[in-house]
């Protein structure tokens, strides 16, 4: 349970209750909303999949002061989808910075309110006649969804990683069983992209140009590309495949090798 006392927060878990400053979290003497979200235009999609993605955006890259996306590249940074979108606007900038923040400043308090979420959503799924699904790391890459899955073993755990650590441990199953993990292309890890589709990981990759005719081939590193626009429920994907997604926006003007191009 949790209360507030004066300026200060105090979170009781298990037998040990402890205060956070406010304003760690806080905007305008205001606590800030959940910290997951489940209005995302991709996520929703999966939805008509019988799937609710309860999904958590940080601040990203060192934004926030501190760094959330240790394998990150210039052009993955420049690209990244919280500068897009909704991510422009300045309260939702603003919240992404406040939950960062949190992390980094009060560890246990940001973990004791992330379980409090997962746990209460798992709670009231029967108020909806929907799968629950967890994305812990939307524009992050610090591994949330693995101590997640492991205290919530009856729900579905997924992120994207540029982490070849994480990318190897899930390839060995060595990973809970309900944390699927889809690595990411960059303009710099093609080899570890390769070695993980040899080892039966999905690699998401973006394309942009005209692949005769379509907006990605068939194949991409001798591996079938499936469409990865349709939904973000990776879990669900025949594996090994590329996941194919349609470079949009400033990403279409890509020319390092991030966004793969005919002829790369």
């Amino acid at each position: 349970r949790d209360c507030i006392l004066g300026k200060f927060i105090t979170i009781t878990t298990g037998h040990s209750t402890r205060p956070y400053i406010l304003s760690s979290f806080t905007h305008g003497g205001h606590i800030m909303s959940d910290l997951l979200n489940v209005q995302n235009a991709k996520t929703v999609k999966g939805e008509k999949l019988g799937y609710r993605t309860h999904i958590l955006y940080l601040s990203s890259g060192d934004k926030s002061g501190h760094e959330v996306c240790p394998n990150r590249t210039e052009a993955c940074f420049k690209y990244c989808l919280d500068n897009a979108g909704r991510g422009r606007m300045q309260s939702v900038i603003a919240g992404r910075m406040r939950k960062t923040r949190l992390y980094f400043n009060s560890p246990p308090m940001f973990n004791a309110l992330l379980n409090k979420e997962v746990h209460r959503a798992i709670a009231n799924k029967h108020k909806r006649n929907l799968d629950l699904c967890f994305r812990l790391d939307g524009t992050s890459d610090l591994g949330f969804g693995i101590k997640a899955a492991k205290a919530h073993p009856t729900a579905q755990f997924y992120d994207y990683t540029k982490n070849p650590v994480t990318m190897r441990q899930f390839a060995a199953g060595e990973l809970p069983v309900n944390y699927h993990i889809t690595f990411s292309h960059s303009e710099k890890n093609r080899d570890d992209c390769r070695w993980a589709l040899e080892n039966g990981v999905n690699v998401a990759v973006p394309f942009v140009g005209d692949w005769n005719g379509a907006p990605y081939p068939t194949h991409f590193m001798g591996f079938p590309t499936i469409p990865g626009d349709t939904h973000d429920l990776r879990f669900l994907d025949p594996s090994p495949a590329v996941v194919a997604l349609k470079a949009k926006g400033y990403l279409s003007k890509d020319f390092s090798g991030f966004a793969v191009r005919p002829g790369a």
